[in-house]
């Protein structure tokens, strides 16, 4: 050790006496000398020609530098170079044994070197030969500038590199630790060493790395062989033995893609922090890939092939990658291009959205090999497992994983794309490869791209998307075969496509039951009602409709609701047709945000899951009252933001029309004026399970005042065989009970007046007017019965005009029909109903009495039979709808068209009808009113008998 350390000091006392008797003038900047001299790079074959066979394993890879100098001494010492391998060139460390640090770090002892002389190894390593990839050669300040070469090494690499080459001459160790590049899947190495001891003080270094280390063409390079005085027989003294016992392995592959020269890049920089430009050497082009072999095995399968079914779903490339580590075999070429089509029927599951997070570009590019889990993309996004098996690396990718990209975020700008990340941090190795899927829209059915696959060479490389009620994907709804579709290009040759038809089977069906057969069943179930049910009662009211993953896409939808369970739209704007159809071109985030309706139409909102399994994904939406519609008068419109876990489908209008029963005053949501339900968005089926519908602005939905069970039935159409043929949809009901309660708490003490204007002599013709004033917080009147005294009866010779049923259902009764007027005012409504009251033809003996009221396009009529009883006329109305009337008000003309006409004087004493009212809570009341009546008072007279004045 000291004598080592007295000739390391009388080198540094000559190199400092050299460089102080140097002329300034012979100084110059630290860098490469001119031309091949400065750097070249060779691949060779056997007996030294050039190997430009893609794929093939040369004999060596040569990389040689050399500095400026003066005065015998370089112009700058040595501190960092690298050598920028070409994309493709693969180093395969497993093919050698590892030396260890300790032996490295051990001086060589080679007795073949003594000559007599003293004179001993000036290798610093005792690293066994059978670790050894080549060979070092160094000119420096050592030897007196002699050119003298050692042993390059495989050495246990450090946390975090793929392999580790190193020489140690004269005891001061040289290191290249390789780096991957990776851009856009090709993948380069590029062998780097840092801290050159400036003790060398390096005039010209070169690398000589052997393809196949093994190789009996290196023996006489190897071990105590290399700088042996006599070197005769050198394959047998360094042998690495029998290839039965030792089978030579490959190191070095040449790219696979031919075209372009294969390109090298030195870069060096000088303890001095000079840095010398890189420095570039290219040879000849490629040749060959026409005939490597590309047999890619690719094969896919569901994780659950049963039929309608979350499942997950596994695609992989197997290649036999044998002719990597086979010296006398060419490397197969990997695949570049991947296009994968699912089989039909397997599309997007909206299922996996609850919860699940994207990866932003920023994310993936921290993607690092040591990045750890969530330091790039944050583990919501992940979506599935993604590994890769190659045989240059000890062991399997297994820190992989697929990630979902940012929707329109991601290098392809596509709603669904994917990154695929696998890594080996212990190795530094990292893969990185964007795919992506594009749905069909008309049939969801998902193909996958990916245009750059990793050039590393590998054995398996598996993709595989999760299961579970999660899981992305979702199974055709019927058995049967079913295939993957896969297009392969290999790198190197983009005319060369293998088409593969991968064929699997759905054979079970939903839980394990068996397949479905023939059309699918269609049986929804509905539940709904009011939360408080209490008569007459303001409450919010909600409407479930859900159905199974074994059952028929639903279509569409209407409903029936119980009588008397009604909308007070009474201060409630309509939702312009222009914000609706605005509403139609926004994205579902924006109109989530920043409704498109105003606040003030707004009178409840929705729920919309969808998905397929247990576990479904929740849209919001919103309804609001709109304007006439398809024939009504007013709808209902239901905006919903399609918001599908991070995916953004827009916004999904369904308007439907209300209709108002003219008899019994029920509303319901005409099939007919509704809008489809959409089946697929953006080649996404929403796969629709389960719609909740909320009313619940505040005072808007009145409970009946009947006590009376009914029913709130719901009408559903199925999707069929073809889901875009209504031709073939299949009708469904679902039925919920409703019932309100403590009818028994209202109370029912409506007033009533009658007043005759006009004549009141014999056969005068008087008019009349009634009205009726309910209490507020009664029950609503379900019947009524009004009998005039006998005084009055009808004088038929005035119905000169009836009108018929079938122009009463028309709309089209004549002028002459109208015979009074009536208003009905109510707290539902902004405006009082009013409208004619005509006699229609009935099967009695006399026509009826026929209250056609209208307002803001909802109609109601209002039927009464006329008879006659003990002499007086007698009105009976038996059905009245159960809806809130704080007043009504009948003109029945008098006159020449009056109908009514007095049978006596009718100021000659009180006229008093009967009445007769039920509540729809079954209370009754009946009242005697007398009529009013204009009779003229008697002037009072003087004494001599004439009137006062």
């Amino acid at each position: 050790m000291r004598s080592t350390v007295a000739v390391r000091l009388a080198i540094l006392c000559s190199m400092a006496a050299l460089l102080a008797a140097a002329p300034a003038s012979a100084s110059a900047s630290f860098g490469f000398l001119p031309g091949d001299e400065g750097f070249s790079a060779k691949v060779l074959g056997e007996g030294g020609v050039p190997d430009d066979e893609a794929g093939s394993h040369p004999v060596s890879l040569d990389l040689a530098v050399a500095f400026n100098q003066a005065g015998g001494l370089s112009d700058g010492d040595l501190r960092n170079l690298s050598f920028e391998l070409p994309p493709g060139l693969i180093e395969n460390p497993t093919a050698n044994p590892v030396c260890s640090q300790a032996a490295f770090h051990t001086p060589r002892v080679n007795p073949l070197e003594e000559r007599g002389n003293g004179e001993t190894s000036r290798a610093g390593e005792s690293c066994p030969d059978r670790t050894q990839v080549g060979t070092l050669t160094l000119r420096s300040s050592y030897d007196g500038g002699e050119t003298r070469s050692f042993g390059l090494f495989n050495l246990a690499p450090p946390p975090g590199a793929p392999s580790e080459l190193g020489a140690n001459p004269y005891g001061a160790p040289i290191v290249f630790v390789p780096t991957i590049r990776q851009a856009a899947g090709e993948y380069g190495l590029t062998l780097q060493t840092h801290g050159v001891s400036q003790l060398l003080s390096v005039q010209a270094l070169s690398l000589s790395v052997w393809g196949t280390p093994w190789s009996i063409l290196h023996n006489e390079q190897r071990g105590n062989c290399l700088n042996e005085a006599e070197p005769q027989f050198g394959w047998a003294k360094c042998s690495v033995g029998r290839p039965a016992v030792n089978p030579a392995v490959a190191y070095l592959t040449l790219p696979t893609s031919c075209g372009a020269p294969l390109s090298f890049t030195a870069s060096a920089s000088s303890w001095q922090q000079q840095v010398q430009p890189p420095r570039t050497s290219s040879g000849a082009p490629l040749a060959g890939c026409g005939s490597l072999e590309f047999e890619p095995h690719p094969f896919a399968q569901l994780s659950d092939p049963r039929a309608s079914s979350p499942s997950g779903y596994e695609f992989g490339i197997e290649v036999d990658t044998s002719g990597v580590r086979e010296p006398h075999r060419r490397a197969p070429a990997p695949v570049e291009r991947a296009l994968v089509s699912l089989p039909e029927g397997v599309t997007i599951n909206p299922s996996v959205g609850p919860g699940l997070g994207v990866c932003t570009p920023a994310q993936y590019e921290a993607e690092t090999a040591s990045s750890p889990p969530g330091a790039g993309c944050p583990n919501e996004s992940k979506i599935g497992d993604f590994s890769v098996d190659s045989p240059i690396v000890a062991g399997t990718l297994e820190e992989g994983s697929i990630f979902l990209a940012s929707p329109f975020q991601n290098p392809f700008g596509a709603m669904i794309a994917i990154y695929l990340v696998a890594k080996s941090s212990d190795r530094g190795i990292l893969v990185k490869v964007a795919g992506q899927l594009q749905a069909d829209v008309q049939t969801g059915r998902l193909t996958a791209s990916f245009e750059h696959l990793p050039q590393l060479p590998y054995s398996r490389l598996r993709i595989h998307f999760r299961e579970g009620q999660r899981s992305p994907l979702a199974t055709p709804a019927a058995c049967g075969p079913i295939h993957t579709d896969a297009d392969l290009t290999p790198w190197g040759d983009a005319g060369l496509v293998r088409r593969f038809s991968l064929p699997a089977a759905i054979g079970g069906g939903i839980g394990g039951g068996p397949c479905p057969a023939g059309l699918a069943p269609f049986a929804p179930q509905a539940t709904g009602g009011t939360l408080n049910s209490r008569a007459g009662a303001y409450s919010p009211f909600y409407l479930r409709l859900s159905r199974t993953d074994a059952e028929q896409e639903i279509t569409s939808y209407s409903a029936t609701l119980p009588p008397g369970l009604l909308g007070k739209i009474a201060g409630i704007p309509y939702c312009p047709d222009a914000a609706i159809a605005a509403a139609a071109t926004r994205s579902g985030v924006a109109e989530r945000d920043d409704p498109s309706c105003p606040a003030a139409s707004l009178i409840g909102h929705t729920t919309a899951g969808y998905g397929v399994g247990t576990v479904l994904t929740y849209a919001p939406g919103k309804l609001y009252l709109a304007g006439p519609y398809r024939g009504s008068q007013f709808s209902v419109v239901a905006i919903d933001s399609a918001l599908v876990g991070p995916f953004d489908l827009g916004v999904v209008i369904v308007r439907s029309a209300i209709r108002i029963d003219p008899v019994t005053a029920q509303a319901s949501i005409d099939a007919s004026g509704t809008d489809p339900i959409p089946h697929i968005i953006d080649g996404i089926p929403i796969h629709l399970r389960d719609i909740r519908a909320y009313l619940d602005r505040p005072g808007f939905t009145l409970n009946p005042t009947s006590c009376v069970a009914s029913t709130l039935s719901s009408a559903l159409n199925g999707s069929g065989a073809l889901f875009g043929n209504p031709g073939d949809d299949t009708l469904a009901t679902a039925s919920v009970p409703f019932q309100a309660f403590d009818c028994g708490s209202l109370g029912f003490r409506p007033r009533i007046s009658l007043a005759l204007k006009g004549g009141t002599r014999r056969g005068r013709h008087p008019a009349l007017r009634v009205v009726l004033r309910p209490r507020a917080g009664d029950a609503n009147i379900a019947s009524s019965q009004v009998t005039l005294p006998a005084s009055l009866f009808l004088d038929q010779g005035h119905i000169d005009t009836v009108c018929t049923r079938r122009q009463f259902a028309a709309g089209a009764c004549p002028a002459g029909s109208v015979y009074g007027h009536v208003r009905a005012f109510t707290p539902l409504l902004d405006e009082p109903l009013e409208g004619p009251a005509y006699l229609r033809s009935s099967d009695n003996t006399l026509p009826d009495l026929v209250f056609a009221l209208r307002a803001r396009g909802i109609e109601v009529d209002v039927a009464g039979r006329i008879d006659s009883v003990k002499g007086g006329i007698r009105g009976t109305f038996p059905a009245v709808p159960d809806a809130p009337v704080s007043k009504f008000v009948l003109h029945l003309r008098g006159g020449k068209r009056g109908v009514l006409v007095a049978a006596a004087n009718l100021c000659a004493s009180e006229q008093r009808a009967s009445a007769r009212l039920v509540g729809h809570n079954n209370l009754g009341l009946v009242s005697h009113p007398a009529l009013e009546v204009p009779c003229v008072k008697k002037k009072p007279h003087n004494k001599k008998g004439r009137p006062r004045r």
